[in-house]
């Protein structure tokens, strides 16, 4: 996904240093870059190397600054060890080859201004702002996600608690970017033809579904109603519908330069279909894990909002996954996580 993201913030970053180049400020005020929702740093640090590459290339003199943002709960000794060249077997760090370059955090919220006013000449996010501030009153009655729920009432709360969230943080970017700053977001989607992460037309057994049924089936219909995942999956026409004439977020100065929808394929799938595995049950050992490392906590909170024990909680959790990895064993060319997202990049005039 983040290498899906590079074309995009490439443009970005050529028109954050042609307005700097215009407004008389390169070379000599910092170019600020911020990584939004960035965890512990190990999927963008690729993305970010590049970008403080090019911002030298073009600004030989320049201080470079990049902000990361996280929940303050993030595991930061991580993105540290990471960003510094510090793990072992860590991806390549701009901060080893790179001088008069600098690294801060924030432990505010995206939904939040996390940056000064008019400080930021390229943001972008990958993957994070599905997020959701609240879920609606009443959950999912018929499934765990609102993307597979079949109830018009649900759906609609859903989209409007998204759209409410969506402009909160594009009315936050706005006071960060500079004049001339640029935005990239990659966010889970659901396309034009109904697909969304898990749920595509390369498999017959889309993974939401395959969870609800399993938990179901392990913790009883009084857990199930109780688990919620907190997101939304917005399609594109949701994505761009802030950017209307005379809206707020056009207002505070932002404008759409493109957005699309594009599916990235599990790599799973595609090393069992190339018959570089061959064995069922390794297949499952290798694709199940990496669905259980985002919603392991949604499932754990659904059974201890039902008066569940921790330990108790984690073994049904545990049984789930031992479920789903028997299911994907059963018919290993049908499973699947693709991840469908909107790309999009915006600009502050």
């Amino acid at each position: 996904v983040i290498a899906r993201t590079q074309p995009l913030v490439r443009t970005a970053l050529s028109k954050a240093l042609a307005s700097r180049e215009v407004a008389g400020v390169a070379n000599v005020t910092p170019f600020a870059i911020a990584d939004y929702g960035t965890a512990d740093g190990g999927t963008s640090i690729p993305l970010v190397r590049s970008i403080v590459a090019a911002v030298r290339a073009a600004e030989p003199d320049c201080a470079i600054v990049v902000h990361y943002e996280d929940q303050r709960a993030n595991d930061w000794q991580s993105l540290f060890r990471l960003v510094y060249g510090d793990l072992p077997g860590g991806p390549e760090t701009y901060m080893k080859s790179v001088e008069n370059c600098y690294v801060l955090v924030s432990g505010s919220s995206f939904y939040q201004q996390c940056f000064p006013s008019g400080s930021i000449d390229l943001g972008f996010c990958a993957t994070a702002m599905h997020w959701l501030t609240d879920t609606p009153l009443g959950g999912i009655p018929d499934a765990l996600h609102s993307a597979d729920s079949k109830d018009a009432q649900t759906k609609a709360d859903f989209a409007a608690q998204a759209a409410a969230d969506w402009e909160a943080i594009l009315l936050q970017r706005a006071k960060e970017l500079k004049h001339g700053g640029q935005l990239v977001v990659a966010n889970f989607a659901v396309d034009g033809e109904g697909q969304y992460l898990g749920t595509s037309h390369r498999v017959s057994q889309a993974m939401h579904p395959t969870f609800s049924e399993l938990w179901l089936e392990v913790a009883g219909k009084k857990v199930h109603r109780a688990t919620n995942f907190p997101n939304e999956y917005r399609s594109l026409e949701a994505c761009t519908a802030p950017f209307i004439t005379g809206s707020r977020v056009r207002e505070a100065g932002l404008s759409l330069e493109s957005a699309e929808c594009d599916l990235v394929e599990c790599p799973y799938l595609n090393e069992w279909l190339r018959g570089e595995v061959t064995d069922p049950h390794q297949q499952a050992e290798r694709f199940v894990p990496t669905t259980r490392t985002w919603s392991n906590s949604t499932f754990v909170s659904g059974a201890l909002a039902c008066g569940y024990s921790q330990q108790e909680a984690n073994a049904l959790v545990d049984l789930l996954f031992e479920r789903y990895k028997a299911r994907v064993a059963s018919d290993p060319g049908n499973h699947a996580m693709d991840y469908v997202h909107s790309y999009f990049h915006a600009s502050k005039a």
